[in-house]
């Protein structure tokens, strides 16, 4: 799961979507400066994407991309599993797409002096990019793919990425919808 699906799962609390929002990003000490219930969001995003990697569902796809995208498969369906979301978005989540992207981002926003600067800045970038309406398009996710890359230390191994995703549409799919309301159970003994 990405920024979006981890939002979204996290969206009962603002303190919890901090720390998921921080989830990937936080480090030891770090972690302990955050306030307790940051944390607690920080250990959610953990146990979201333990539950998302050993997903059987999810292996198997990733078995798929692994044979176009190697190493990356993973990280592929992922951030693949955020535009999915955004696609079912109407089916799985009760709240408008737009309302909910207004509130995460002043939540965020509103937590952003208490950030490591790096992680303000990201913020910044990521409210003033709009990148949760990003994952709702094929061009957005192509976007996102290519900056991606320039982060990776192997990036011919996203090379037809778009393609990708468009051929395994389908499984892709389907696997969000299963892996969402499991994740969605899991989100729900955080949030109590």
């Amino acid at each position: 799961m990405n920024f979006l699906a981890h939002l979204t799962l996290s969206r009962c609390s603002a303190d919890l979507q901090v720390g998921n929002f921080l989830g990937d990003f936080v480090r030891g000490g770090e972690l302990k400066l955050l306030s307790l219930a940051v944390q607690r969001g920080v250990h959610m995003h953990r146990a979201i994407d333990r539950a998302t990697d050993t997903d059987a569902d999810v292996r198997a796809v990733n078995a798929l991309l692994a044979e176009r995208h190697g190493r990356y498969a993973s990280v592929v369906s992922d951030i693949a599993f955020d535009y999915f979301l955004a696609l079912n978005w109407a089916q799985l989540v009760e709240q408008d797409f737009g309302a909910f992207r207004m509130m995460t981002y002043q939540r965020l926003l509103e937590a952003r002096t208490g950030m490591p600067d790096r992680h303000a800045q990201l913020l910044t970038r990521m409210v003033e990019d709009n990148w949760l309406l990003r994952y709702a398009s094929q061009e957005g996710m192509a976007t996102v793919f290519r900056r991606f890359r320039r982060r990776l230390s192997r990036p011919e191994l996203l090379r037809g990425v778009e393609e990708t995703l468009s051929e395994l549409h389908e499984p892709l799919n389907r696997t969000l919808l299963q892996l969402f309301p499991r994740l969605e159970t899991l989100s729900h003994t955080y949030c109590e």
